[in-house]
């Protein structure tokens, strides 16, 4: 296995520019692996090592290395090494149109390298040499009860909800689970039209996907500092809320409207959706409740570890109220038989060894810490801009002054690698301008380039370019 030095990174590189060393690092590196120079499986030297080398801080270096581990270029190994990936190169050479097609990261996307490698592999060793050999046949499509159960446990004491393994539904995901409750609510409504749901406005685009893919007719309404206008409340059959943290402003559903939303679904016998997609990261107090405390026979739960540990392992859950759960585990089932069995196993062995809470604990002080340091920034560099919502969350909303601003900033952050999108176009109403923009791998020297950006889009200036 071949190990670089720095002196090999320098051949690599090129010279060094006097600016923008972490671009050059970052891009380089990138270019290297893209065009074949760095094969797959060479060894980088370490962050220390390289900053010393190369003359840069290490925080440039860990920030351009953390990056790439991101985009699945590099392999973070913990307490070892960084080393190329295997990636798919173009047919013919570096000469071949193209570069690699890389999934970009979504705006909620957690930090990678904060994935808890050690404790998911132990994990997942201890889980498979107890799992039963009645267990590796077809999975049950509720859910392995002992992943049911540590979830029905944690959700009792995190989110204050009313939760029995019974309760508990496993999905592959919150996308699956609107998926499959919106078929289920669809199904029900058959012969009588297409079913209407309320979402709120903005919300994400991705779950309004889901809703409509099931034939549901979706009705926007109005959220507020003070979250969903539940004066609006229109004659619907369910509705799809995200009470702890709205996405994508970031407020906190009021105590009055909580109430009010909840005595909308009793009078019409509605079902409500609770979207907490990342309640448990709040980071300067305590979350509020679950909805579903105020009650159990309307509000259905849903929940993943795609904001907590990754998307990459498809695991979510949906708290079923007892008139949705069979007709939801037979969807599961003619959907897919059933989630993996090792990885559920593996995840409630997480949970019940307390290594779950402790990976929790140590991401919030992370991600609150790299929150902090960008306000401050923003705060000194830029005080006209102002950033929305509650301290929570892997993703902040700044504001812009019009569509033009708002256009530069989304594609000068989504060059330097760091996901936003347009807030305008998360709203079906003519709506205020602004970027939501993902924070969980803006640190080191990313933050003065997403300062620099923000400001100079909100200024009416040009975008500096990626160098």
């Amino acid at each position: 296995m071949r190990r670089l030095q720095p002196d090999d990174l320098l051949l690599v590189l090129g010279p060094r520019p006097s600016v923008d060393v972490g671009a050059w690092l970052r891009d380089g590196l990138r270019e290297a692996i893209r065009s074949g120079r760095l094969d797959h499986g060479v060894v980088l030297p370490s962050a220390r090592t390289t900053a010393s080398g190369l003359s840069l801080a290490r925080g440039t270096v860990s920030s351009a290395v953390d990056e790439l581990v991101g985009e699945g270029v590099l392999v973070s190994r913990p307490r070892s090494s960084v080393v190329v990936a295997d990636v798919a190169r173009p047919a013919g050479g570096e000469d071949a149109a193209g570069p690699v097609v890389v999934r970009p990261a979504s705006v909620g996307t957690p930090d990678p390298a904060l994935f808890p490698r050690a404790a998911w592999a132990r994990a997942v060793r201890e889980a498979m040499r107890d799992l039963p050999d009645a267990d590796l046949g077809y999975p049950d499509p509720q859910g392995l009860l002992a992943l049911r159960e540590a979830l029905a446990a944690h959700l009792r004491t995190t989110r204050a909800a009313p939760v029995s393994a019974d309760d508990v539904v496993v999905v592959s995901g919150v996308a699956q689970g609107l998926a499959l409750v919106g078929g289920v609510l669809a199904g029900a409504g058959a012969g009588a039209g297409a079913r209407r749901v309320v979402v709120e406005d903005p919300a994400s685009a991705g779950a309004l996907e889901q809703l409509r893919g099931a034939g549901l007719d979706v009705v926007p309404v109005p959220v507020d500092d003070a979250g969903i206008r539940t004066s609006e409340l229109p004659t619907a059959d369910a509705a799809l809320v995200t009470p702890a943290h709205q996405y994508p402003l970031g407020v906190v559903l009021a105590p009055d409207r909580r109430r009010d939303l909840v005595a909308w679904a009793r009078d019409g016998d509605r079902l409500l959706l609770e979207d907490d997609y990342d309640a448990e990261l709040r980071y300067d107090r305590q979350p509020v409740g679950a909805l579903r405390g105020l009650d159990p026979q309307r509000v259905a739960l849903m929940g993943s570890v795609s904001k907590l540990l990754s998307p990459a392992l498809r695991l979510g859950w949906v708290v079923a109220p007892p008139g949705l759960r069979a007709a939801l585990v037979d969807a599961k089932r003619r959907a897919d038989l059933g989630c993996s069995v090792p990885e559920q196993a593996a995840f409630a062995r997480l949970i019940a060894t307390g290594a779950y809470a402790r990976h929790l604990r140590r991401t919030r002080l992370a991600y609150k810490r790299r929150r902090q340091v960008l306000l401050d920034a923003l705060g000194r560099a830029a005080p006209r801009l102002t950033v929305e919502g509650v301290a929570a969350g892997l993703h902040l909303v700044v504001r812009m002054p019009d569509a033009a601003a708002e256009a530069h900033a989304v594609a000068g952050l989504r060059g330097r690698g760091v996901p936003a999108d347009a807030l305008s176009a998360a709203s079906a109403r003519p709506a205020a301008w602004g970027v939501v923009m993902g924070v969980a791998r803006v640190h080191g020297a990313v933050v003065a380039e997403v300062v620099d950006v923000l400001r100079a889009a909100a200024d009416g200036g040009l975008v500096p370019m990626v160098r």
